[in-house]
């Protein structure tokens, strides 16, 4: 793997934004025709040259590629970034065909509005990427779909963001699978922090939590420990002084009233948590925010 396809810059922030910028700035893709998911047919192949760019990905099955001269297997969650020039070929075994989802685009020059074949080295995604989360690629390949299915005069912008969107999640993830990023959290743990942040008044039971999760109460505290950094009781609390700062600074609600609709039923308790987070107490961090 080259220099380019594991690019350790990949840790700062500076690299990000200036990814970022370059997307959505000068080097921004635009959709061009062909995309969409396909059932690959049971004598399916696939020689080609490519004119564009591809972003090429195995939803489903089993197949095998060459591409540039080196060999690639092809398995779900597999994605291939294709660029203008490579010459891939390609075939699957027919007892396990291959479902595949696909987008040809390029990069455009904004201010001589030709295509760029070539974007800044050390910014191009490497070939191949192998994804640790296809189902967020995918809902991002969706989107892209549902845009071309309704063409109107803001299909152009809306796929322009769709594929900044994509682009900028496989290149998330093909740094975490470089240790430039960190991994993902756990799913079991991902959904209960995702339900805690969308219900911060509420209380949620440790049993109940760890029974969602389909663990036992202690190997659910072992593992949202090593997951988050805090035991379960104190990531809730968390959540629920995160809120309240929020509801201090933005609304016109006092102190006892904010307590009161995160489920406080002890003001002090409140004032402590807070100021035990915070450094400061609620009254004053409301005067000061």
């Amino acid at each position: 793997m080259t220099a380019v396809e594991n690019n350790p810059s990949r840790r700062t922030v500076q690299w990000w934004d200036r990814l970022g910028a370059a997307l959505s700035g000068p080097w921004a893709p635009r959709a061009r025709p062909g995309g969409g998911y396909v059932h690959c047919e049971p004598d399916w192949s696939w020689h080609l040259v490519l004119s564009d760019h591809d972003l090429w990905c195995v939803l489903d099955g089993v197949g095998r590629a060459r591409l540039n001269g080196r060999d690639i297997t092809l398995t779900a969650g597999c994605v291939l970034m294709l660029r203008p020039g490579d010459e891939i070929d390609a075939h699957h075994d027919p007892r396990n065909p291959l479902t595949v989802a696909y987008q040809h685009y390029s990069h455009d020059d904004a201010g001589q509005g030709a295509a760029v074949d070539d974007g800044p080295p050390d910014l191009l995604l490497p070939r191949q990427v192998h994804l640790d989360d296809l189902p967020e690629v995918r809902r991002h390949l969706d989107g892209l779909a549902r845009i071309r299915r309704r063409p109107g005069p803001d299909a152009s912008a809306r796929s322009t963001a769709a594929l900044v969107a994509l682009l900028l999640e496989i290149h998330a993830q093909a740094a975490r699978a470089a240790g430039d990023l960190p991994p993902l959290m756990d799913r079991r743990v991902h959904d209960v922090v995702e339900w805690l942040a969308r219900h911060p008044t509420r209380r949620l039971d440790l049993h109940a939590a760890a029974a969602s999760a389909e663990l036992s109460a202690d190997q659910f505290s072992r593992l949202f420990r090593r997951e988050t950094g805090q035991s379960f009781r104190a990531y809730q609390v968390t959540v629920r002084i995160d809120r309240a700062r929020e509801l201090l600074a933005e609304s016109g609600m006092t102190v006892s009233q904010v307590a009161r609709v995160l489920g406080y039923a002890d003001h002090r308790l409140f004032v402590r948590q807070f100021k035990a987070r915070t450094g400061t107490a609620p009254g004053i961090w409301k005067r000061s925010a």
